[in-house]
């Protein structure tokens, strides 16, 4: 499989690419800022609060997924697929919610530097990041499967559904201990520790529902044994 990159690709190279190859393109060039969104409240949680600024505002800014929408949007009209092009555009789309969500989640958390109440929260927010990063890898996977091994595709949305499940668990441990602190519920920090669980959840449940509608193609368009 060859990998292709936005820096190695011209305007003219970019409209060549097959709609699988659009596709993979831009899963990565997501996932590659979603993954920096993470790793931003990585910084955050060790307060290195001049890495995590820097992360953010790289998600936030980062804008060359545009291109790669434009080239597919203009080809998949004039293509033959394996599947309906309604599908292929909502798999699209449901690509760039995730884009949508961390630049949203970026721009909140930039509007307060916080301080984290203990260790352990910190360890806590820490395993959740950590699942977070895994189903984001292994949805990218999944969607770089659905052309060409749509059983792989939806054995691999079914760990990602499993991990979730996993993160709820550990989200209401987080809430149950940030309730229990000493600390005023109308406070910054203690809103901000609050919205910031939930931004986590956010995109880890987008995650899953994304990973249930790839299994609900891989159902449409593959006959089981």
């Amino acid at each position: 499989m060859v990998i292709f990159t936005m820096k190695d690709l011209s305007e003219k190279e970019l409209k060549k690419l097959s709609i699988d190859e659009l596709t993979h393109l831009f899963v990565d060039n997501i996932n590659e800022q979603n993954l920096k969104l993470i790793e931003g409240i990585e910084f955050l949680v060790d307060e290195d609060f001049d890495n995590f600024t820097q992360n953010l505002n790289y998600v936030i800014e980062t804008s060359t997924e545009v291109r790669i929408k434009k080239a597919f949007e203009s080809k998949i009209f004039k293509s033959k697929l394996m599947f309906s092009k309604a599908d292929r555009l909502k798999l699209f789309n449901k690509i760039n919610d995730i884009k949508n969500i961390g630049e949203f989640s970026a721009n909140k958390m930039l509007l307060y530097r916080v301080v984290f109440p203990d260790e352990e929260f910190k360890l806590q927010i820490l395993n959740i990041l950590k699942s977070l990063k895994l189903i984001s890898n292994q949805l990218t996977y999944a969607i770089k499967f659905i052309g060409s091994d749509l059983t792989k595709a939806h054995d691999i949305c079914e760990n990602i559904k499993d991990e979730r499940r996993k993160m709820r668990r550990e989200e209401w441990q987080l809430l149950n201990r940030l309730y229990n602190y000493d600390m005023d519920y109308l406070s910054r920090t203690f809103l901000y520790l609050k919205e910031l669980i939930e931004g986590i959840m956010m995109l880890a449940d987008h995650i899953k529902s994304f990973s249930e509608y790839i299994q609900f193609l891989a159902t449409k368009y593959l006959i089981f044994d």
